[in-house]
Parts: structure tokens; sequence; C-alpha cells
């Protein structure tokens, strides 16, 4: 349905939800918050391309995302009555784990979990991105992980003014752009999670049970401090008496 749809963009600005409501009307729309002064507008190529000139003409460093399409905008607006269709078809439960609504920046409750209307909402609707993560943020124990490639979500919540100095934030993987090794980024992140006091799961982490091995209690200094024994030559030498030699 969404292929079917016509194409659009998508623009990331550096202004607050307040700032940018002057360039709302009569579009693009709000596809999402995603920080204090990081918005994502989505419309029509033309109407994203004005606005990434009237914008730049402003001093203002703008970013086209790689969409083919202008998700969360009245551009999706014609296929959210067959998609309502399709998922009052589909049984829908109450979650069993807590967790933020992108749609309304809060935790999630059981009527909106099982509503077919609040996930439709979710393609028309504004991602609040920034809302659910200074939820988050409002507790000063909660450790947050990026679970998925990339670390955009660790970055935007690192540079959240809601964040504490001592927040810890991690990601599972490095940064897209900059590459680097899957396995030693997830190494790190499990190192500072279990030096906060996360208990892992080390069975799932190793993928298979570990043997504990005792070790020794003192470091390997690699200097040795043993008393050889007497080597055989010496031991012989010193037991033996001085042979007499008897003129004939």
């Amino acid at each position: 349905w969404m292929q079917q749809l016509p194409t659009g963009a998508m623009l990331a600005v550096p202004l607050s939800e307040q700032a940018v409501q002057p360039y709302l009307s009569p579009a693009p729309s709000l596809a999402a918050i995603n920080g204090t002064e990081r918005v994502v507008l989505a419309g029509s190529e033309a109407a994203i391309a004005e606005l990434e000139q009237r914008l730049g003409a402003q001093g203002l460093a703008c970013r086209r995302l790689h969409t083919s399409h202008a998700f969360h905008s009245a551009l999706m607006e014609p296929m959210l009555a067959e998609f309502t269709a399709l998922l009052r078809r589909i049984p829908l439960k109450a979650p069993q784990i807590p967790y933020i609504s992108n749609l309304t920046g809060n935790w999630i409750t059981a009527s909106e979990a099982t509503d077919p209307h609040y996930w439709a909402k979710h393609l028309r609707q504004t991602v609040r991105f920034e809302s659910g993560l200074r939820r988050l943020l409002a507790d000063p124990a909660r450790l947050l992980l990026e679970v998925g490639p990339g670390q955009t979500l660790a970055n935007l919540a690192r540079q959240h003014p809601a964040r504490s100095p001592q927040q810890i934030v991690c990601a599972s993987l490095p940064q897209a752009q900059e590459g680097g090794d899957d396995l030693a980024q997830m190494l790190r992140s499990a190192a500072t999670l279990w030096c906060a006091g996360v208990n892992l799961d080390w069975n799932a982490f190793f993928g298979e049970p570990k043997r504990r091995i005792p070790l020794p209690t003192y470091p390997f200094e690699r200097q040795r401090y043993w008393i050889d024994a007497p080597r055989a030559s010496a031991v012989s030498a010193r037991h033996t008496r001085p042979t007499e030699l008897v003129k004939q």
C-alpha cells in the first residue's frame, strides 16, 4: 500500500517543535520530533525542496533523509482505511512488557495496544521520540541501551538536556558510517552494563554453558622465586673424598 502512494521526501531540520510551526502551513507535515531542537518534516518533493531552500537561506543546516516516501505525513492518508480494516482481523492483546509509545510519548496502555485505530495512527501522526526519551530519563537510575544497527538513538539520548551526566547510555553496535567491529562494540557495552550493576544472562550471552576454572590469587608477574635443587655434578663433588695417590 505504501509503494502505491505518491513518492515524497523527508527533511531533518534543527528546530524545536514550536519554532517549526510557521513552516507547516499548508504543508509539509511534522513527521518526527527526535530532540529538543531536532525535527523531521515530510511532504511532497516540491514542498520539501521549497522549504529546504527557505531554511537554507536563513542559515539552517537541513539534511534530506534517504526515503522514497513522505512517511508520517498527509500523503499516507489514502491507505489508512485499508490498513485499519486489516488490523481488525488480527487479534490484538495487551503487552506484558511496559514500553513507551512513540505516538503519545507516554507509557502504552492496554486500550491503545488493542485498538486498530491506534496502530493506523502510527502511519500518519508525528513520532514523539523526544517526549518518550524525556520520560525515560526522568529516572536517573535507568540505563539506556540501543538495540540494533548504528547509534542514532543513543546519540540523541546522550545529547538530551534531561539526561544526568552519570546516566549510562550504550549502543549494541558501532556507528554505521564509521564501521568498526560489531563484536568489540557488543563486548564493551556488555562490560559497561555489568560494571553498572546489570545482572547479565551469561548463558545467553555466550550461547553455551561455560566451566569456571579456579586461578591463583596472585598476579602472573613472570618472576621466579623458586629455589632450584642442586645439580647432580655439584652434589657428587661435595660428597667424594680426595683420592690418595700411592707411589708404586
